[in-house]
């Protein structure tokens, strides 16, 4: 059931360029309340990615088969519950993440301080233009 019927195709930006580009933005309120719409730009989609928000992308990516569990891989999206809703951010690896995460700047934090209830995806934007 892996992956059913999803074309794939490859990101405008690979995931070191994402990194870098999210990297650059540490600190920057600009994102705040935006985590899915901050992954997307970081990957190089400059128009909406088809789901309304997190908690949506989640359904579709469980739908077809797409969700792991475990440690996240670097450039993998990490999809967690926080502040009574579900949140998308990027691994860099080693247990850390980085994203617009809360109501606050763009930042690099460890994945357990932010939820112990997370998957992950590859960074997968099906609708993405």
């Amino acid at each position: 059931m892996e992956g059913r019927n999803v074309p794939r195709v490859a990101n405008p930006r690979d995931a070191e360029a994402a990194l870098n580009w999210q990297l650059e933005r540490v600190g920057s309120t600009a994102w705040q309340d935006w985590p899915l719409k901050f992954q997307r730009m970081a990957f190089g989609y400059a128009q909406d990615s088809g789901w309304h928000d997190a908690a949506d992308a989640v359904q579709w990516l469980d739908h077809h088969a797409l969700l792991r569990e475990g440690p996240a891989p670097r450039g993998a999206l990490v999809w967690y519950h926080a502040a009574g809703e579900i949140r998308v951010a990027c691994s860099l690896g080693s247990g850390q993440v980085v994203g617009a995460l809360l109501s606050g700047p763009v930042m690099v934090a460890d994945l357990d301080s932010l939820s112990t209830d997370w998957v992950w995806s590859e960074a997968h934007f099906p609708f993405g233009h």
